[in-house]
């Protein structure tokens, strides 16, 4: 079974997981209206595939490296991301439908986009709707999920759902981390799904990441850098083997470097 093969269910399972912590059989059994059973072989099927750990009595979060929190990831390279968040703005067109992703550089992509006209945005990022709160001029449409207090954002079969009624022209998209020869990386199944969702029903895909993304790691796949039109970024690598990769993949990397500015 793989990532695709998921019963909503067991999407949910997991952004309940992310969201609040380890959960309970006899909980998610009444909250799904099924058997102690069913409830069962969702968590094994999860946990084969390593999305989640069974402990007695219930599941949680795979032993792994998290993310930390949005607001602290928002004040790291601030100056970098919102470089790359001015230029991806300068590169959307007027009359746009634009996915948001998950992410602090996407936030500061709409904070660039709030004096734009005639945009439509289709977000799970709280922040990036807050950011055009004050854009009326930009439509906003803010996908239903289930919270997740850390991160700022909402993710589950809802949101996947939401956003599938839509065929963007752009989709903005950040990463957890990346690696030159597995691609995009995130730290939870829900962000990875989130992000191949928008990939999947997008014209254009715009990654939007500083190269501190080079340094990190996480352990759930999300997508090659074949599935993205433009890579926006503050710097490559000196080693090569980003650069390698991505001109390998046909990937177009736009660098926003200080003399950006």
């Amino acid at each position: 079974m793989g990532q695709d093969t998921l019963s909503d269910r067991q999407r949910d399972i997991l952004a309940l997981i992310e969201a609040d912590g380890a959960q309970y059989i006899e909980q998610l059994a009444a909250r799904y209206a099924v058997t102690t059973q069913t409830v069962r072989r969702d968590i094994n099927a999860l946990c084969d595939m390593g999305y989640a750990r069974r402990f007695h009595g219930g599941v949680d979060a795979p032993v792994t490296v998290r993310n930390i929190s949005i607001n602290a990831r928002a004040t790291l390279n601030s100056g970098a991301k919102q470089r790359i968040a001015r230029r991806i703005a300068a590169d959307i067109e007027p009359g746009s439908t634009v996915f948001m992703g998950i992410g602090s550089t996407v936030q500061f992509v709409a904070e660039a986009l709030r004096n734009r006209d005639d945009l439509r945005v289709v977000t799970n990022n709280i922040d990036v709707a807050l950011a055009l709160c004050n854009a009326p001029q930009v439509e906003v449409h803010m996908t239903p999920g289930l919270l997740r207090h850390n991160d700022r954002d909402v993710v589950g079969s809802d949101s996947l759902a939401f956003f599938e009624k839509f065929y963007a022209t752009h989709a903005i998209v950040g990463a957890g981390a990346l690696d030159p020869e597995k691609g995009i990386l995130d730290f939870s199944y829900a962000e990875a799904q989130t992000t191949t969702t928008l990939i999947a029903n997008s014209r254009v895909q715009y990654l939007a990441a500083d190269m501190s993304k080079w340094t990190r790691d996480a352990s759930v796949r999300v997508a090659p850098f074949n599935r993205i039109t433009s890579f926006y970024t503050d710097q490559l690598p000196d080693d090569g083997m980003a650069s390698a990769a991505l001109q390998a993949a046909g990937t177009n990397v736009v660098l926003c470097g200080p003399d950006a500015d």
